[in-house]
């Protein structure tokens, strides 16, 4: 059966749409064999997340075929589906997620990842066109890079993180060498030997790190304190919009705006002057964090001589992290089930 110009248009929208975003060099987007699906690809960052999608448009019966192609292929890392707002496919979909969950199928939070589309577009009206297509850009870019591919990287986090004062630029060559340092186990006095700073700073400055997420101690107190994967995007992201400055393409510049953070070069010179300083002038306003954050990138490279414009994450902990998860995954089924058997 033929595909309507709007069923076309809509699986169009989401793969032009990440590999637009993909420029702005924070992932790498690659084309996929579709196969059995409306649309596909791979994202890649610190490990390759291949995206599957349907498009649910004029045969809304078709829904539990769709949920079920996508959830059950064991490649798909992130599954988006593209559906017409009716209330007979959300009620369907509803219950095609339950009745999933039913037979012990574990649906992750970030895998499934639904975009509504107004039930009257007309994809021949070339004003409805862009309208959606804003539409789509904003929700993928917001559900899909932010909260999946680059680890749920927020507003919150980057405010935290320029809120700290002392020693401007410390922070950020703390979770630069972290993230690029071939010893994983770096005791606080090795970094504070090699940055030189009091042991007694290094230590605050891990705390805010961590607090951010950016870092995280996987195991005991022995184990290594080793960056996120939301810590090295929000690294690459100082790296590209270093390289950028003051230029920023238009990639950046939505990133920003997902991060209420605005550019202007107006406010480097206060930021610059009140790198001392705490307040909410200085931490809520959006065009002051973004220079406070471009003064911390500054501070960091002339101080530390990181080179921003080539940053080598050393990743040796995510294949550990996924082998982990998928233990982990395991012991969560099989709790469920048990829990099933005692309310029976």
């Amino acid at each position: 059966m033929a595909e309507s110009a709007e069923h076309q248009f809509l699986s169009q929208c989401i793969t032009s749409t990440l590999a637009q975003l993909s420029r702005s060099n924070l992932y790498t987007y690659v084309e996929a064999e579709r196969r059995k699906f409306d649309f596909a690809c791979e994202l890649k960052r610190d490990w390759s997340r291949p995206l599957v999608g349907q498009t649910l448009w004029r045969h809304v019966a078709g829904v539990d075929k769709d949920l079920r192609t996508m959830l059950l292929d064991p490649n798909a890392e992130i599954c988006a589906y593209v559906a017409r707002d009716t209330i007979k496919a959300r009620r369907l979909l509803s219950e095609a997620i339950k009745e999933f969950r039913s037979i012990g199928k574990f649906i992750a939070p970030h895998r499934l990842k639904v975009f509504w589309v107004p039930q009257d577009f007309d994809a021949d009206n070339e004003a409805q066109r862009d309208f959606v297509s804003a539409l789509l850009y904003d929700s993928v870019s917001r559900d899909i890079l932010m909260n999946v591919v680059f680890g749920n990287l927020t507003s919150d986090d980057v405010r935290f993180f320029v809120r700290t004062t002392g020693w401007p630029g410390l922070h950020l060559a703390i979770l630069h060498m972290l993230s690029t340092s071939p010893d994983p186990y770096l005791t606080t006095k090795d970094i504070a030997t090699k940055l030189g700073a009091s042991p007694g700073a290094i230590r605050v400055r891990l705390l805010r790190l961590t607090g951010c997420g950016f870092l995280a101690q996987y195991g005991s107190g022995a184990a290594p304190t080793q960056p996120t994967l939301k810590g090295r995007v929000f690294l690459d992201f100082c790296g590209e919009i270093w390289r950028q400055f003051p230029n920023l393409n238009a990639e950046i510049h939505q990133i920003l705006r997902l991060l209420d953070l605005r550019f202007a070069p107006s406010a480097l010179r206060i930021a610059g002057e009140g790198m001392h300083l705490a307040g909410r002038f200085y931490t809520d306003i959006p065009e002051m964090v973004t220079a406070r954050l471009l003064t911390t990138i500054l501070i960091a490279e002339d101080r530390w001589g990181i080179d921003f414009q080539a940053i080598e994450h050393v990743t040796w902990q995510a294949e550990e992290a996924v082998e982990d998860w998928g233990a982990a995954q395991e012991i969560v089924d099989r709790l469920r089930e048990e829990s099933r058997g005692y309310s029976e």
